[in-house]
């Protein structure tokens, strides 16, 4: 008696199911605001440090060039179909948040961590790393120090806005010594109080400190500490509430990085897009709907990667001729920390 009830009660669940017809579609996802606004203005602008190599730094004819440069580029070309629609606006570690949050910038890169607090509390979220780096140490050669416990009551140049101080203070209270701050806001200020002796070491990230070294007349007359302190993903902050230009700027990033995986270059992509390969006719638009599910064009990661190559070929533009391995920057099959979930 029970079974033939529960047949009934379903049967009449079905029948008005039916009578009601079929459920409405889902409904689109929402439109990007940012990318509105981008399309309106004709350029993507990007918040990066100014004199940060391997990062963002203009070269001798006033062009921008370095890791994060490529990374804005990439957006422009994937979203407005050319990398030259850029807008790159310097910021220093006090002026990146708030150039974020104002709308000043449509994606801030500038070597920023990714931290649980300028997510949960300043209305921003972490888009994805283009950079795996470490907080390291540089010292003038003549102080003879090897180690960091030797800088015991050192004085530091170290950026305000930043989780540099909090982690330098945080290892120094771990490991019974002190450090003395000096903080300084304007990247040129900081570098050039550092050379003048006024500080006895520059701490920032190990890459940066590698560039700023590499950079000097007397190269030798710095040491860069072997010890780094913490291990920090930079990347592109954008503003909490589009989830759309959050699709955006994450999956041009990851498509940069698949592109790698899967052998696809600047060069060769045009041709590449006739592979057999699904997943690389995917990521290249030639079959699939991945570029128009964000409200771009199917070819969106196609003309970014002839923008600017792939995310190995952007490594060796800009970070190899300052001599640094890849390190966990290297692919997830190399042993690194480089992977792309797939496009599809």
């Amino acid at each position: 008696m029970t079974l033939r009830k529960t047949a009934l009660a379903l049967a009449g669940l079905c029948f008005g199911m039916l009578a009601a017809g079929p459920a409405p579609a889902a409904d689109p996802p929402t439109a990007s605001r940012t990318l509105a606004g981008i399309r309106a203005r004709g350029s993507v602008v990007c918040g990066v440090q100014n004199d940060n190599p391997p990062f963002s730094l203009p070269d001798s004819q006033g062009q921008w060039r370095g890791m994060d440069v490529d990374s804005c580029r990439a957006l422009a070309a994937a979203t407005l179909g050319d990398a030259a629609k850029v807008t790159i606006r310097p910021i220093t570690g006090l002026t990146r948040f708030p150039s974020l949050q104002s709308g000043e910038v449509d994606v801030l890169f500038g070597s920023t961590t990714w931290t649980t607090t300028r997510e949960s509390a300043l209305g921003l979220i972490f888009a994805g790393a283009n950079y795996y780096s470490g907080q390291g140490f540089l010292v003038h050669s003549r102080l003879g120090v090897k180690t960091l416990k030797e800088l015991d009551g050192a004085s530091v140049c170290v950026p305000p806005g930043s989780t540099t101080e909090l982690i330098m203070q945080d290892w120094a209270r771990k490991n019974g010594v002190s450090f003395q701050p000096v903080v300084i806001d304007d990247p040129n200020q900081i570098q050039s109080t550092f050379l003048s002796g006024r500080c006895d070491a520059f701490t920032r990230d190990l890459t940066g400190l590698s560039g700023f070294r590499s950079r000097q007349g007397k190269p030798e007359a710095y040491t860069l500490l072997p010890e780094f302190i913490s291990m920090e993903p930079l990347g592109a902050f954008i503003r909490k509430g589009d989830d759309g230009w959050l699709d955006i700027v994450r999956w041009t990033q990851l498509a940069l990085v698949a592109a790698e995986q899967m052998g696809v270059t600047a060069g060769n992509a045009a041709d590449q897009a006739a592979s057999a390969n699904p997943d690389i006719r995917r990521l290249l638009g030639a079959e699939g709907e991945v570029g128009p599910s964000m409200g771009l064009e199917k070819g969106w990661a196609l003309a970014a990667i002839r923008a600017v190559g792939n995310y190995g070929e952007m490594w060796e533009r800009n970070v190899r001729p300052m001599g640094l391995e890849r390190g966990n920057n290297r692919l997830w099959d190399q042993g690194g920390l480089m992977f792309a979930p797939p496009l599809r």
